[in-house]
């Protein structure tokens, strides 16, 4: 999902990969804090799709400076990546719907109702097995478990509640 904030944040202008970090960090760094370790391998990705361009720029003192911009067809891949499936494992769908939702403002209104509804969908699956496993009486959870899950029902009832207010705006 790393390459959604590079697009993201390329988005408006030419960045380095040091000023691409920091408008990553300063917009989503509530959520992720991604190393230049990170960017990097996926800033080469994107390279090599042709989605994203390189210049490299020579101060008068000779040092070189990279620049990473945007390609005409930028958006396709950017709604190509944001559509991909979703993870069955909860604990990264929560991450990856964050990132998409952090995002999400490129995209046109009809596809960000899709979207959310697919969110909806996932999040009643999600809520649907937690609710089967919590009341079957045959899997012998212990109290930590079951405190466990019971915290995890109201976090999906409470992702729910934060989607609905998504789609009313």
């Amino acid at each position: 999902m790393i390459e959604l904030l590079i697009l993201y944040s390329l988005r408006n202008r030419e960045r380095t990969l040091y000023s691409m970090r920091c408008d990553i960090i300063e917009k989503f760094g509530y959520f992720t804090k991604p190393s230049l370790g990170t960017i990097h391998p996926a800033l080469k990705r994107l390279l090599k799709s042709g989605v994203v361009t390189i210049r490299n720029d020579y101060s008068q003192g000779g040092k070189k400076s990279t620049y990473y911009g945007l390609a005409m067809h930028w958006k396709k891949k950017f709604n190509d990546l944001f559509f991909t499936p979703l993870s069955e494992n909860p604990t990264q769908f929560f991450t990856e719907i964050q990132t998409r939702i952090a995002v999400m403002d490129i995209l046109d209104s009809d596809l960000k109702e899709t979207f959310l509804k697919d969110i909806m969908i996932k999040l009643e699956s999600f809520l649907l097995d937690l609710q089967n496993a919590l009341d079957d009486e045959y899997t012998g959870f212990d109290k930590y478990q079951i405190a466990l899950l019971k915290k995890n029902i109201e976090d999906i009832q409470n992702y729910k509640a934060f989607i609905l207010t998504l789609e009313e705006n």
